[in-house]
């Protein structure tokens, strides 16, 4: 695998997220999948959303996914009736749909992946991103990790001591790579 450009973000301007969020259609997303579109954005600025061939590799991984709206869906379950509980808040706590929104934009239609799980997701994408690469089911992959802040990140070092030595931090880092 060759590195083309990596880059992390801690910040995000509410301006750019507005931004990203009329131009590109996010208008119901959460602010997760809203995080990662903004930070491709940020990461290719003059070439976005254009700058990968369409045959590209998409992977999205994190620990924690779109917890915030996860569990605002688990509220509404328990507080309304079934036909109460609003689709696209559910269709958004799928850890995927973030892949979806980005793939879309971007216009990519070769192999994407969510990777999601707690020991660590990083290892597993790169492990993924290394495998399609040498098998040549893409020549260009994008992989974008992830977590948003949200009460359970804020509790983390709190609820599981002995895997997070901190909180983990609002952030996304994106890699690009080819074959």
């Amino acid at each position: 695998m060759h590195v083309i450009k990596t880059a992390t973000f801690t910040s995000f301007p509410e301006e750019l997220l507005k931004e990203v969020k009329t131009k590109y259609g996010l208008r119901r997303a959460d602010r997760f999948t809203v995080l990662a579109v903004a930070a491709v954005k940020m990461a290719f600025p003059e070439q976005f959303p254009t700058f990968l061939p369409p045959d590209t590799g998409l992977i999205t991984a994190s620990s924690f996914g779109p917890h915030k709206t996860v569990f605002a869906n688990l509220d509404d379950i328990l507080d309304y009736p079934e036909d109460q509980i609003l689709p696209t808040k559910f269709s958004h706590s799928v850890h995927n749909a973030v892949t979806s929104y980005l793939g879309t934009i971007l216009k990519i239609t070769g192999p994407a992946f969510a990777v999601t799980n707690f020991e660590n997701p990083i290892d597993e994408a790169n492990n993924l991103a290394e495998t399609l690469l040498a098998a040549g089911l893409c020549k260009t992959l994008l992989m974008v990790i992830m977590e948003e802040e949200g009460l359970l990140t804020q509790n983390a070092a709190t609820l599981w001591q002995q895997r997070f030595q901190k909180s983990p931090q609002e952030a996304v880092s994106i890699l690009l790579a080819t074959s």
